[in-house]
């Protein structure tokens, strides 16, 4: 709809369509004082946000990549999802002549491959694939999905690691211009009985904005009683950048909850700007 249809919308039918008909014209009304006081805010409001914008274009990009995270309160199982910012679909010209050969050479429908330094996955992507990875983190195996439509059509490229150091994991989302979706999108539940908790935002040092979520889960046990161990909890971090979605997750297998929260922020801001 057009601004136009907008305001004839908002302001009535017009007035020599009102006469045509033999219509009697509305009454103009004026809102009250405070209903007026409201809008002239909210119009000042949305003035201050579009010079702040445009005065920073970094700050445009940040609002739309923002995540929006919504929990399920299902005291069984309670999880939660990830939704938001638009992925960018990058063409296949964007991936290294590597990549593309291992995909088309592939077995099956997922392509697996391990790497043992950030800088030999950079070089499988393509330069032209703005991936940012956490400084100092231990990269001795990283492990990198290639998905494929029916065995077709190259959609989708993972990155996944895992530091024992820091005890946290990270997985990385590209997708590219055969994938058939648009916006970022994940989920997760927990076992029986676990408590979920969205944290506050957390502001990166890079100017990325993470979505934090606090997972606990109880003693995971066999059918006939026998304690088996448990899911460690952990604090998951969600955030877009350059249209790629990366979950980082904190695990700890004792609480204190604090610790695991410290641990994720560390990890978050030791990711470079891009």
């Amino acid at each position: 709809m057009k601004k136009e249809d907008v305001l004839n919308l908002m302001t009535g039918l017009p007035a020599d369509l009102i006469e045509e008909a033999d219509l009697d014209a509305p009454v103009k009304r004026r809102l009250p004082r405070l209903a007026r006081a409201g809008l002239i805010a909210a119009c000042l409001c949305f003035a201050l946000l579009g010079t702040a914008f445009a005065a920073n274009p970094e700050a445009v990009a940040q609002f739309i990549d923002r995540l929006t995270v919504r929990i399920f309160p299902d005291e069984q199982a309670p999880g939660y999802s990830v939704t938001g910012g638009a992925m960018t679909k990058y063409p296949l010209s964007a991936f290294s002549p590597a990549l593309l050969a291992a995909s088309e050479n592939r077995d099956g429908p997922v392509v697996s491959l391990t790497f043992h330094t950030w800088d030999e996955v950079q070089a499988f992507l393509g330069e032209d694939i703005p991936c940012v990875w956490p400084e100092d983190w231990d990269t001795s195996w990283i492990q990198v999905l290639l998905f494929h439509t029916e065995s077709e059509v190259l959609w989708g490229v993972d990155i996944y690691s895992t530091d024992l150091s820091r005890q946290a994991q990270i997985l990385m989302e590209i997708r590219t211009e055969l994938w058939p979706g648009e916006n970022a999108s994940s989920s997760m539940g927990t076992l029986p009985g676990g408590n979920v908790t969205q944290l506050d935002s957390y502001p990166m040092a890079s100017g990325a904005t993470a979505e934090l979520i606090r997972v606990t889960d109880p003693e995971t046990v066999y059918a006939d009683g026998a304690p088996t161990g448990f899911r460690p909890q952990h604090c998951a971090g969600y955030f877009m950048q350059d249209g790629i979605l990366y979950f980082v997750t904190a695990f700890h297998p004792i609480p204190p909850q604090e610790t695991t929260e410290a641990q994720l922020k560390t990890v978050l801001d030791s990711f470079p700007a891009p």
